[in-house]
């Protein structure tokens, strides 16, 4: 034979049910604008230098693919200096954009200095197939000339 466990009605009425409990009201999640933000530099004819500040993942990884989209010039210099977090679709506009770079006889290169962003870039093998710079000054040096 099971023991039952006594319920009263003076238990349930208790303190803890007495107040009412407000869900937390989930905040709107910033628009991708706010999230990362991507400008475009002639730096001269044949140089253009995408820079990009935020955070590179699903949600913004589209803006950065607007960006690498058209018309570009002999080299582009993708500069993810100010890039918190990249995530794989990030990772992936980037891969694509150097692909159709290569197929065109252009050339690509990426300034990165934080730990996130070079930890997927170096995982993923990326390193090998775009040249990687710390500083976006010798990035600008030496794009052009490969």
């Amino acid at each position: 034979m099971t023991e039952r466990i006594p319920f009263t009605r003076s238990s349930r009425a208790g303190p803890a049910f007495s107040t009412v409990l407000h869900p937390a009201i989930p905040r709107p999640r910033p628009s991708a604008e706010n999230l990362l933000r991507v400008q475009r530099i002639q730096w001269n004819e044949g140089l253009l230098v995408i820079a990009a500040a935020g955070e590179i993942d699903l949600a913004t990884a589209g803006r950065l693919e607007q960006a690498l989209c058209g018309h570009l010039p002999a080299a582009t210099v993708l500069d993810l200096s100010e890039v918190g977090f990249l995530g794989v679709a990030g990772l992936r506009v980037i891969e694509s954009a150097a692909a159709r770079a290569r197929a065109e006889r252009r050339t690509t290169g990426v300034v990165a200095d934080s730990r996130p962003v070079l930890r997927l870039l170096q995982l993923f093998g990326t390193e090998t197939k775009i040249p990687v710079y710390r500083r976006l000054d010798h990035a600008i040096l030496e794009v052009p000339n490969q």
